[in-house]
């Protein structure tokens, strides 16, 4: 497996500010992120990844992107598409109508990397977004959110991914990875599953359960501080993480030390790599990663 980042945008990362989305409460409207810190907190994810073993590919920032409208989501690399994690991408269709650009150009971006490419019907009523899912390959599970995500979006992924079972989780969150996360063992198989319960609906949290209790599967609860946090006051992004086998890539320590321990009895290692400077967007470790 290969990991995907995007390169910064050579004009700089929001150098008028940051703008705002109106299901984003974490954006930081205006606020200009520093570059010197933001450039080093990318390089420290990169060598991170890398020192676990991984392949590291880092595609260009699109010009069409940075004119004198820029629009730099894209470094958010992990929206415009998801992968089956062994050669073939699934282009999305964005739910943000602004960022249907970014589909269009990482398709060719992939496209010269000889992946094998399927692309999401551009149909109205058809919408996904790669936050919104965590695809377990082994487990052969698609986890989804429904905030910028459709019935019929997800649909056209897990037949894609030709996965078993799809679980919906619905929730205040406007990606799902902002208050959910699985972790993985050394064999890629799910042993825990983090969420922030206070931002999901009631039905989601009875199908999150049924499913881990089936599966023995512990379920550990955290804060709204530690997830995407409130409109008073954002939070730290701690679960906003890139799972892969036997190691979690996370910007923070969880509230409770107790999980982490938890954690790490279950074979997890724990790699903490800050991302203060991308959470002024919005985003954290899972939303500027993408697994190839």
């Amino acid at each position: 497996m290969k990991i995907i980042l995007s390169k910064l945008p050579e004009s700089g990362w929001w150098r008028s500010g940051v703008p705002k989305y109106k299901d984003n409460p974490a954006m930081k409207k205006g606020q200009v992120p520093i570059t010197n810190l933001l450039i080093k907190e990318r390089d420290d994810l990169i060598k991170s990844i890398k020192k676990e073993g991984y392949e590291v590919i880092e595609l260009d920032f699109p010009k069409q992107l940075d004119d004198k409208k820029p629009k730099h989501d894209f470094v958010f690399i992990r929206d415009p598409f998801i992968s089956n994690q062994d050669g073939k991408a699934i282009i999305l269709r964005a739910g943000e109508p602004a960022r249907r650009i970014e589909n269009q150009i990482v398709k060719k971006l992939l496209e010269q990397l000889q992946v094998n490419i399927c692309e999401m019907p551009n149909k109205p009523g058809w919408r996904a977004d790669g936050g919104e899912f965590f695809y377990c390959a082994n487990n052969k599970v698609l986890f989804s959110g429904l905030q910028r995500n459709t019935r019929k979006g997800v649909d056209f992924v897990a037949e894609e991914l030709n996965v078993n079972e799809v679980i919906l989780l619905k929730g205040k969150g406007f990606h799902l990875d902002t208050f959910f996360t699985p972790a993985l063992n050394k064999n890629g198989q799910i042993v825990a599953l983090i969420v922030c319960e206070k931002i999901l609906d009631s039905q989601s949290k009875k199908i999150l359960s049924n499913y881990a209790n089936d599966n023995n599967i512990p379920v550990y609860t955290i804060p709204e501080s530690d997830a995407l946090g409130t409109r008073e006051q954002t939070g730290k992004f701690a679960v906003n993480a890139l799972p892969l086998p036997g190691v979690l890539f996370r910007s923070d320590y969880f509230s409770n030390p107790v999980i982490d321990n938890q954690l790490n009895n279950l074979g997890i290692k724990i790699k903490i790599t800050p991302t203060s400077q991308f959470q002024l967007s919005g985003g954290s470790v899972h939303c500027i990663t993408n697994e190839l």
